[in-house]
């Protein structure tokens, strides 16, 4: 059985991740850094504030995908690997047993 829909699932959750990430940081540095009028009335401390947690906040959630589509990949890789490691050793205990 394949399990190519598990590992589509695990990339896009990586690349969505990345994603999240990257907009957060767009925001986080509109919101801290922008000369715009509606943010004039607040203080530079206020807006830095506001850019730490926003990046804080793309951090942990696109950091959860990120590392939740690695895992699923990694965990399906090592199946794979499993798999012809098993095939392997039963393959060469069969030639043992054959020249016997």
């Amino acid at each position: 059985m394949g399990y190519q829909f598990t590992r589509t699932w695990g990339r896009a959750s990586v690349v969505v991740g990345a994603g999240v990430f990257l907009i957060a940081l767009l925001l986080a540095s509109w919101l801290g850094f922008s000369d715009d009028d509606e943010f004039a009335e607040f203080s530079a401390g206020v807006r830095v504030m506001a850019f730490l947690a926003v990046s804080l906040v793309g951090l942990l959630v696109g950091g959860t995908m990120i590392v939740a589509g690695q895992m699923a990949c990694v965990l399906l890789d090592q199946r794979d690997l499993l798999a012809k490691i098993l095939e392997a050793l039963t393959s060469s205990s069969d030639a043992v047993t054959t020249r016997r």
